[in-house]
């Protein structure tokens, strides 16, 4: 995969957009089309063609993987099937990450409670994925794939993989500080429950934010050659 083409970003809900992802995917002249989820379940359109993009990325959302009662999760995992038998590389991310593991052959379930906070996972490919530290925010935990790689982990769960030319990460490197101002009033119960203080926690994103920008940055240009590497073969 080169550092031009088209990369299709499925965007979940309104508070989870491609942030810093899409924009260093920008940066590198990729042409961007977003997608709403949503939308295909309401109108009764259909996913595009994942062989008509150089890279598929499946966002975080509120809803879980594993309920294929959502309306639009049917049709969402026929287009990650057809982008892995196509060999069209997927960077999964938060709920997109479980959606990937699922679709690969791992599994996706509710965790014992929430995982938040900026924190730093142990990792094995620092060359891949770096230690951070990463926004962490999710309810549900996934399994690695059969025959694929763990590449991060806290001590709750997985927080990255890697599986031929697909990566998922359970983390966040996308989100701005907008977007976790948005997480954190909806989830107040979740961090009171922790005892996190959302004040604390969006002043430490928002001090963070440049370097934030940065490891996204670093991170999709080493997914992007990770891919290349295995599908230029």
């Amino acid at each position: 995969m080169g550092t031009t083409g088209r990369i299709l970003f499925i965007q979940h809900q309104d508070d989870c957009p491609p942030g810093y992802v899409g924009d260093r995917a920008q940066q590198c002249g990729f042409e961007l089309d977003i997608l709403e989820a949503g939308a295909v379940a309401t109108t009764r359109t259909s996913f595009p063609d994942p062989r008509g993009y150089d890279l598929i990325v499946p966002l975080g959302s509120d809803d879980a993987a594993y309920d294929d009662t959502v309306g639009h999760l049917p049709a969402e995992h026929e287009l990650l099937d057809a982008a892995v038998d196509a060999g069209v590389p997927v960077f999964g991310i938060c709920f997109g990450a479980q959606l990937l593991a699922r679709t690969l052959g791992g599994r996706v379930w509710q965790a014992p409670g929430p995982e938040i906070g900026w924190l730093r996972p142990d990792v094995n490919e620092p060359g891949l994925v770096e230690p951070g530290p990463w926004l962490v925010w999710h309810l549900d935990v996934m399994s690695c794939p059969p025959g694929g790689t763990e590449l991060a982990r806290t001590t709750a769960a997985l927080q990255a993989f890697r599986s031929g030319p697909h990566v998922g990460v359970q983390f966040h490197p996308e989100a701005t500080p907008t977007s976790a101002a948005v997480w954190a009033q909806h989830y107040g119960s979740s961090l009171a429950a922790l005892g996190i203080d959302p004040d604390a926690l969006l002043e430490q994103t928002r001090r963070g934010q440049d370097e934030a920008r940065q490891r996204a940055y670093r991170l999709f240009d080493r997914v992007c050659a990770h891919a290349a590497a295995l599908t230029s073969r």
